[in-house]
């Protein structure tokens, strides 16, 4: 339906489409709204006219008789990274915007550095009524901002979990089953020596990774050895240092946390071992398709960043609208992805 002209005329009200569609301001409001007690039929009806006569609501109004700020504000972290830069967290928050797109919700975001708590941003918007949801990532076991939001009574989802007796909204990958598995594709390709490159292990998710590495070494008899971990800021050129070490000490392996550190890793066995670089295996955990465009044996435990974002958005969406603790508390698994000449191989055996 073509949008009508309305420039010289006057603003379109409830009752402009009320008396439209011949129908009650308290119909039109309600279709417009949540469509409660409404039929689809006159939904559709009451919103294409709307939309005609270039109704625009009143957010100002809205927010006066709700009390709402209807803005919700992603506290996530961003790296330093300056070699060769880092999209992690625009992925999740493209995520995150397409979730509210169809909402009156805007969102903020703010970047915060890698291993900043943010709680006094947080504190701030909390207080000030900035918002009425928050989001925000790399959990610690005991974190703060965790209690203080549940003691604030704030809606908010944080993309991770923790230790904690209370219980809260998350979002979070399975991480433990993400350095599993991307281990255990390792070691069943032939690797017995890897090496794992890791983040701070104040994080949740490190030491959940931790534990999926170990894991997948006891089920294939390979003891534990705390010389081939490193955790580290996660930077390139760190990885690069640490690889190189690792390489000469004879890892033929590296489980990495994301790409950052599995192309600083790379790197860094190329300056130890030359062309027989070419035989090391890599695993990471990825919300890319970055292994599609390399030669490398790299084994992608994937979940898409924008659809990590889209859960958390929708999970917060969820629990503002008054969803109990239990029904917003999701963890998605990893996609194992194979090496291109792996896949090629068996492309070839499948013809």
């Amino acid at each position: 339906m073509a949008r009508r002209k309305t420039e010289g005329k006057s603003t379109v009200t409830l009752k402009t489409i009320a008396d439209a569609v011949g129908v009650s301001v308290t119909t039109v409001a309600r279709a417009l709204k949540d469509g409660d007690k409404i039929s689809p039929e006159m939904i559709d009806k009451v919103r294409q006219t709307a939309d005609a006569l270039g109704y625009v609501r009143n957010m100002d109004g809205v927010k006066l008789r709700t009390g709402k700020t209807f803005v919700v504000m992603a506290f996530l972290s961003a790296s330093p990274e300056e070699e060769i830069g880092d999209s992690g967290s625009v992925g999740i928050l493209n995520g995150i915007h397409k979730r509210f797109a169809d909402t009156d919700y805007a969102v903020r975001a703010v970047p915060v550095t890698i291993g900043e708590s943010c709680l006094d941003l947080i504190q701030n918007v909390v207080q000030g009524r900035n918002a009425d949801g928050i989001i925000f990532d790399h959990t610690e076991p005991q974190d703060d901002r965790i209690k203080y939001l549940l003691e604030q009574d704030t809606p908010f989802v944080a993309f991770g979990r923790a230790e904690l007796f209370s219980q809260f909204p998350y979002f979070d990958i399975d991480n433990e089953f993400a350095a599993y598995q991307g281990t255990k594709a390792l070691l069943d390709h032939g690797y017995r020596k890897i090496a794992l490159i890791d983040g701070d292990e104040r994080f949740m998710f490190i030491q959940q990774r931790r534990r999926g590495y170990q894991k997948a070494l006891q089920e294939a008899g390979i003891s534990y050895n705390r010389d081939l971990v490193r955790n580290i800021p996660a930077l390139a050129d760190v990885a690069r240092r640490e690889a190189k070490v690792l390489a000469k000490s004879g890892a033929d392996a590296f489980v990495c946390v994301n790409e950052l550190v599995f192309l600083g890793a790379r790197a860094g066995v190329r300056d130890a071992l030359g062309l027989e670089a070419l035989k090391t295996g890599y695993a990471i955990r990825s919300g890319t398709n970055l292994g599609d465009y390399l030669d490398d044996q790299l084994f992608s435990s994937y979940y898409s960043r924008q659809q990590a974002g889209w859960n958390l958005a929708d999970t917060l969406i969820r629990r503002m609208d008054g969803a109990p603790i239990s029904d917003c508390q999701i963890v998605e698994q990893t996609e194992l992805r194979l090496p291109t000449s792996l896949l090629d191989k068996s492309q070839k055996t499948r013809l």
